[in-house]
């Protein structure tokens, strides 16, 4: 019987010092303890393909998880053999890629990502080609402020759910002058706000703490605000913006995609595949592409600006 308890601490570790987006860590630490559990707390690396294929068949035929989920889990698996248990079994290498060879790929053409984006207009436009063109979560692109969007490196900072910075990413060429003018509206509102004496953006605890009077600042605004005020608990007040709700542009994604007559399922997470496998397929270092989607160590700014160039700015876009 494994020690479970030193090996997820190991884990959790290692995870850290590789400095993985937070979700991600969770998600790694859920499936290393499924898979130690599922096997009865017996050593990880007594065990082999078997019984690596056992656990994710119980997940495909009895827990019904998405082929997603699954190689999530696998990815979890190798992370625990290579970075905790310090080996790299050939087989597992290869179930990997037998199925990354296998699935079906849910990636968008470059023609299908122009084709898509030509269906959208305003912020739902300019938020999606961020998605795709900056490689961001939905989340992620909800939450941006005003102040992560850095125009001198064109560098995007992406921030931890705790409001802390997280990593960087590129912020397309051809998405400058749009975003300058959404910015330009957006300030002019924020301006009248503040006239009426609102104006304040929602904040994590950690940042209010740190920084107690920047929750009406404009550096600190939603990118994408909710049209509606929402009620803040803390005060009483139905002053305080939150972002944008997710499933807008869920939906917004979906609607275009029937539009531009694509016949596969597309959500924001297909178009952050088609940024990263785009990238990798024109040689951009896939190292580099993990870093900029926020697994593993960060990206320098400066090695954006000289290596990399958003698959966006190679579309035709309105």
């Amino acid at each position: 019987m494994v020690n479970e308890l030193n090996v997820l601490d190991r884990m959790r570790a290692s995870l850290q010092v590789h400095r993985f987006n937070v979700n991600t860590e969770k998600a790694y630490m859920y499936w290393a303890r499924a898979f130690i559990d599922y096997h009865n707390g017996q050593d990880p690396s007594e065990l082999g393909r078997d019984e690596v294929q056992s656990f994710i068949h119980y997940l495909s035929n009895e827990r019904y998880a998405a082929t997603q989920t699954q190689n999530q889990a696998l990815h979890a698996i190798l992370f625990l053999y290579k970075n905790v248990l310090h080996i790299s079994p050939e087989w597992l290498n290869g179930l990997i890629g037998e199925r990354e060879a296998t699935r079906k790929s849910n990636i968008l053409t470059k023609e299908e990502v122009q084709s898509l984006l030509s269906n959208l207009f305003g912020q739902e436009w300019l938020a999606v080609s961020l998605i795709y063109g900056a490689g961001l979560r939905v989340n992620e692109c909800m939450s941006l402020r005003v102040r992560d969007i850095n125009f001198q490196d064109n560098s995007i900072l992406v921030r931890q759910p705790n409001g802390a910075a997280g990593w960087n990413t590129i912020l397309p060429e051809k998405l400058i002058a749009a975003l300058k003018t959404h910015l330009e509206d957006r300030k002019l509102l924020h301006i009248k706000d503040i006239a009426d004496g609102l104006g304040e953006v929602h904040l994590h605890k950690n940042i209010r703490e740190q920084y107690p009077n920047v929750a009406r600042s404009w550096g600190w605004q939603y990118l994408f605000p909710a049209t509606e005020r929402t009620f803040d608990p803390a005060t009483g007040n139905l002053s305080r913006h939150s972002h944008l709700a997710e499933s807008i542009i869920d939906k917004a994604i979906e609607r275009a995609a029937i539009d531009a007559q694509i016949y596969i399922r597309v959500t924001s997470t297909t178009l952050r595949n088609s940024f990263a496998v785009h990238l990798i397929r024109k040689g951009i270092d896939s190292k580099q592409v993990e870093g900029m989607l926020g697994h593993g160590l960060e990206t320098e700014i400066d090695g954006l600006q000289v290596d990399v160039r958003s698959p966006l700015d190679e579309l035709r876009i309105h």
